[in-house]
């Protein structure tokens, strides 16, 4: 996959605003991970009218270990595909948008992607562009936007 255009970088300073709302948080000050942990990073940079949150308890950390530990990890997300139905045919149009649609967990959320409202994972991206290619077309399959964040994971890290 090669992008044509530009990949706006991560940039220096954390912003907590793209901390998912089910994020768990770690808070542990004397965990000696913390300096390469992407939880205690969301966590170090919560707002402060952030009055709750899910957090990791301090006895998580067992022998320098945390099964919670998340290596921060920076991918290309995508933001938008106004045009991925450009170049489809008439014929392939309804089909094309209705298999997508369903990959992306219905017709709310899939505007949501397609208006660049919700980023599409470098996974999603590969399966819509394999999508595409399944259906005969040889085009690449261009979104509107890139842009470098952290993945965050839903769960324990085993």
């Amino acid at each position: 996959m090669e992008i044509k255009k530009e990949i706006k970088p991560i940039g220096t300073e954390f912003d907590f605003t793209k901390v998912p709302s089910w994020y768990v948080l770690c808070n542990n000050n004397d965990c000696p991970l913390k300096v390469n942990c992407l939880r205690y990073m969301a966590g170090k940079h919560a707002p402060s009218n952030l009055e709750t949150a899910t957090c990791v308890m301090p006895k998580t950390l067992r022998d320098g270990q945390c099964r919670w530990h998340d290596k921060p990890t920076v991918k290309v997300w995508a933001a938008g595909f106004s045009t991925l139905f450009d170049k489809v045919m008439k014929k392939d149009y309804t089909a094309m948008r209705k298999d997508i649609t369903k990959f992306l967990h219905g017709a709310k959320i899939y505007y949501e992607y397609k208006r660049g409202d919700r980023a599409l994972s470098p996974e999603q991206q590969q399966w819509i562009r394999n999508y595409v290619k399944s259906r005969g077309y040889e085009w690449e399959v261009e979104f509107d936007s890139y842009f470098e964040d952290y993945v965050y994971h839903h769960l324990a890290v085993l």
